[in-house]
């Protein structure tokens, strides 16, 4: 690499006589990479160094490495060859949002265009990659991705990120063949309580329960959700049945130490108590169990016989195969 920077030659039409291009490539925030085509450096503009955080020698060094392929993203390996001077001029040329490593540790997403130059007798030469940060929309979107699929109550996730969450585990033990399990609980005389303490005591009834429920849900595939106004869900993807079986003991007396007091659940010594159900089974890839909702169904219907009975309790179905 020349270590003066020489600017790239620049073909234009009309009349821009005067105009610095050096002066604004290095005011400009898009980085510009200009590659050879066996992957030597010609180019680094002063933006790519702010972005990556190295100096242009040392991203040199790095480019092979640069791009994060977590996934099989076509994009992502057509920039990679292309970094690594192993690309074919023919093939399409990456026009998307990637990844890419910094010195900073964390990845920075970035929108990536590539164009092909030419040389004065029209064969390709060389390859002028042009990268801006897109850190700020990404965080944006994640923001509102979350509050899409938070319940703004509890901080657990929703109903609908509950029951996304749910189809996508199921679709994993289906394929896997494993334990996933299902547990809902709902809130004895919930309506009493919120008459009696009116909306801020019920929301601190289920800030208090949803806190139990986030302590108990520590993996990282866990997904603990309020899905209804007095009602939460508990997915524990590869639990068997005796870990169901505990961790709904746990919540039903974990809920009843909270000592929530709610006079009208005269049959929980006024205090709140819950009604537990819980479900667990082996996917399959036939019959009844195929579906995600068989699953949630049993666990509905554990929830409503502990309900009927009187609530504060615990009613579980185990190896449930939907038929």
């Amino acid at each position: 690499m020349d270590t003066d920077r020489p600017m790239p030659s620049i073909s234009h039409q009309g009349d821009i006589s005067g105009v610095d291009f050096s002066a604004l490539v290095t005011l400009s925030n898009d980085a510009i990479l200009l590659m050879n085509l066996d992957g030597s450096v010609r180019f680094v503009s002063p933006a790519a160094e702010r972005l990556f955080g190295w100096s242009w020698t040392k991203l040199a060094d790095n480019l092979t490495d640069l791009v994060y392929i977590g996934t099989p993203n076509s994009d992502a390996e057509l920039l990679h060859d292309i970094l690594c001077g192993t690309a074919n001029p023919d093939a399409p040329l990456p026009h998307a949002d990637l990844q890419l490593r910094t010195a900073f540790g964390p990845h920075a997403w970035a929108e990536v265009t590539v164009h092909l130059l030419q040389d004065s007798d029209g064969k390709p030469e060389s390859y002028a990659v042009f990268i801006r940060s897109i850190a700020k929309q990404k965080e944006l979107e994640n923001q509102l991705e979350a509050a899409t699929q938070t319940d703004p109550v509890t901080g657990l996730f929703n109903r609908r990120a509950f029951e996304e969450g749910l189809r996508r585990e199921w679709a994993v033990a289906l394929r896997e063949k494993t334990h996933t399990s299902l547990i809902k609980i709902s809130i004895d005389k919930f309506d009493a309580l919120t008459n009696h303490y009116g909306p801020s005591g019920a929301e601190d009834c289920l800030v208090k329960v949803a806190t139990t429920l986030k302590e108990t849900a520590r993996r990282p595939a866990d997904i603990a959700a309020r899905t209804s106004n007095s009602e939460f869900s508990l997915l524990l993807p590869r639990t068997h049945e005796i870990g169901a079986e505990t961790i709904s003991a746990y919540l039903h007396v974990a809920i009843k130490d909270l000592a929530i007091p709610n006079p009208d659940n005269t049959l929980g010594d006024g205090i709140v108590t819950a009604s537990v159900g819980a479900a667990c089974s082996v996917a399959e890839s036939t019959g009844a169990s195929e579906s995600s909702e068989f699953l949630l169904a049993a666990a509905e219907n554990c929830v409503f016989r502990a309900r009927q009975e009187g609530g504060d309790r615990v009613k579980t179905v185990m190896n449930y195969l939907g038929r």
